[in-house]
């Protein structure tokens, strides 16, 4: 196998550790295992277990940001709010969907992790946060109602996309996409405009 195959196949085989059997369990022993590969084939790309989860997490890191990057590119300038809003929520729930294990691992990290991998999660939490709260000030009126809190809006969307990616991996049986979605939309006609 070439090295950067056999890169890629080391690195998926950390994440199905991480989400099976969390972060804290990841050594060049239980890679090694995943992979079915010995550990002096791991060592030939990686010096040690901490520089093959830093290469995953900066693998999935990418990742994830260019899915959420997909998910702001969706949410047209000039459209209609609610639409603009509901499609990049269908664009969030199939980008979670399109790589399951990359969310499920962002899920358990963000829920149960060490300082530096919590700002990880955290640097791209803001710069989700960042887009959601552009397109809330960009898509409400100049003149807004009295009371509107853009920054808490954007927390508020952020915290429904986040749960509702989360509810679609963790129970798919009692939370598919379709009746997250199916919500998101009744939701939004009941919503003042």
């Amino acid at each position: 196998m070439a090295p950067e195959q056999r890169r890629e196949q080391l690195l998926d085989a950390v994440l199905r550790v991480i989400v099976e059997q969390g972060v804290h369990k990841v050594s060049i022993d239980t890679v090694a295992r995943a992979a079915d590969v010995s550990r002096p084939v791991i060592y030939g790309l990686f010096d040690d277990s901490e520089q093959l989860l830093r290469a995953s997490l900066d693998r999935e890191e990418a990742g994830a940001l260019a899915q959420i990057a997909e998910v702001v590119a969706t949410v047209e300038a000039g459209t209609d709010p609610v639409d603009a809003l509901l499609g990049g929520f269908d664009a969030f729930l199939a980008e979670v969907q399109a790589a399951p294990d990359r969310w499920r691992a962002i899920f358990l990290i963000a829920d149960a992790s060490t300082p530096a991998f919590r700002r990880r999660i955290d640097r791209a939490r803001q710069s989700f946060l960042g887009a959601v709260e552009n397109f809330v000030r960009s898509s409400t009126p100049a003149r807004q109602p009295a009371g509107f809190d853009a920054a808490l809006t954007a927390r508020m969307l952020y915290a429904l996309f986040w749960e509702a990616g989360r509810l679609v991996l963790a129970d798919p049986e009692a939370f598919p996409a379709s009746r997250i979605r199916d919500y998101a939309r009744s939701l939004a006609r009941i919503l003042p405009t």
